[in-house]
């Protein structure tokens, strides 16, 4: 009985499994190296999430970089980044930067939790959720720099509808030059008249 008894006590035992670093936060975010405003709403504006974040830059790799030249000669700073989130803690990672679909494959082989690289991958569960009379579209910092290849890493429908900020007055080149000032108003404004063009032209 007594033996019965010691069994049952070791099995309720309260035991905490180590193997991190950090604790609490689940999600790793794999950031270019930029200076401009990351207004709440941003992913890398901490203040955007309910949950904790960490969060690991990728030094020279610059919005041009990852718009501009496909992402050419910073993979391995994001498979590094990467690394060092999931020894930290992290249980998920992802980039800021939906241009990195390009990635996707090569970060995921590098570590052994789930990776995120672009947010184009939610256009395929976005459009389960909707009626068959409606469909997805795409708004992008740049339309012409976003191509089949970055569609299709991401098993993006090539022939979704896709909309870029690249002609308004804001968004587009305080991103893409890295500026330190963003007019938030304009930079609005930009998006709006980037979707009504787009719903004109596919409505």
């Amino acid at each position: 009985m007594k033996n019965s008894d010691n069994n049952l006590g070791h099995n309720q035992r309260n035991i905490a499994v180590g193997g991190k670093t950090v604790y609490g936060g689940t999600v790793g975010v794999c950031m270019l190296d930029t200076q401009f405003p990351r207004i709440p709403g941003d992913i890398a504006n901490a203040r955007t999430w309910s949950v904790p974040v960490h969060y690991r830059v990728v030094p020279g790799a610059t919005p041009k970089a990852a718009v501009y030249d496909k992402g050419k000669d910073i993979l391995e700073g994001f498979i590094d980044a990467a690394k060092h989130l999931v020894d930290m803690g992290a249980d998920g990672i992802t980039t800021n930067c939906g241009f990195l679909s390009l990635f996707q494959e090569k970060m995921a082989e590098a570590v052994n939790v789930p990776v995120a690289t672009s947010s184009l991958m939610q256009v395929n569960m976005v459009q389960s959720l909707l009626p068959k009379s409606k469909k997805v579209a795409i708004l992008t910092i740049h339309k012409p720099s976003l191509k089949q290849e970055h569609l299709i890493a991401a098993n993006v429908p090539l022939d979704t509808p896709i909309i870029g900020t690249e002609n308004g007055k804001e968004f587009t080149r305080e991103i893409i030059n890295d500026e330190k000032e963003m007019d938030i108003d304009q930079a609005r404004q930009d998006h709006l008249d980037a979707v009504k063009e787009l719903m004109t032209n596919h409505s």
